[in-house]
């Protein structure tokens, strides 16, 4: 059984682990300059999200208690109003002071190291295509058009439901962002960063009466071609499919 002490992913715990010894250690990263907390795509064309409505819906209880990775959609598009309260849901920012713009799903030192494209497959009033949302400006700029369903099914190991979504949520992470301050350690909370996320994408699709479905699951490289991604700097760490029940 002491096999599985010698896979990658049990020397990464071991070896990011803090004590009160090694939290003051210097790693071999040297320094690390810190990138722009946002990203954007400047001459992109842009689609400004609408408003959420914020609309009453069950309470939170039962919301949790409804949940469910739903697989199953019936091919309906869904509301651009509606994809804009997904997306605020996610990461919408709700409180600006002190030069931080603090959003809905927490994020470890606030440096919000996970970026949000979509590819949108059936929504009312724009077109298919990949996009990236721009959190900033509450907008989605267009990085390509055409329907990528079938690449993006291929991408995540044939599972059908990300073609039948209305649209696909695609996470990435962009590692300087949050390594620049938490050095080696850092992998843990992106991927902590995008749990919150893709929870909140949840439990907002539930209220809304839509399905979901988080994927794990995918051919990394792949997404990142489809995103035009470098792999590196940044990378897909997480996908979502959304759709009509």
């Amino acid at each position: 059984m002491g096999s599985f002490k010698e896979g990658i992913a049990h020397r990464y715990l071991m070896g990011t682990k803090y004590d009160r010894a090694s939290i003051l250690r210097r790693d071999d990263l040297g320094p690390l300059p810190r990138p722009p907390v946002y990203k954007t795509y400047a001459d992109a064309p842009a689609t400004q999200l609408p408003k959420p409505p914020f609309e009453e819906t069950g309470s939170l209880w039962a919301i949790l208690k409804q949940r469910r990775s739903r697989r199953r959609y019936t091919g309906d598009p869904i509301s651009l109003t509606t994809l804009a309260s997904l997306l605020w849901a996610t990461q919408g920012v709700t409180l600006s002071t002190s030069g931080y713009q603090f959003r809905t799903a927490p994020s470890a030192g606030a440096l919000y190291p996970v970026e949000t494209y979509l590819s949108v497959q059936k929504v009312q009033d724009v077109r298919q295509g990949i996009y990236h949302f721009n959190v900033i400006d509450f907008t989605l700029e267009e990085i390509a058009t055409g329907d990528f369903g079938e690449p993006l099914t291929r991408a995540a190991l044939d599972q059908a439901m990300v073609g039948r979504g209305a649209v696909v949520f695609i996470w990435t992470g962009i590692i300087l962002r949050s390594m620049w301050k938490y050095r080696n350690r850092c992998v843990r909370y992106i991927c902590m960063d995008a749990g919150h996320i893709a929870q909140n994408l949840q439990l907002a699709a539930t209220a809304l009466g839509l399905g979901c479905c988080p994927i794990g699951a995918f051919y990394d490289e792949e997404i990142n071609q489809v995103l035009a991604v470098d792999g590196e700097e940044e990378t897909t760490i997480y996908l979502a499919t959304v759709g009509n029940l």
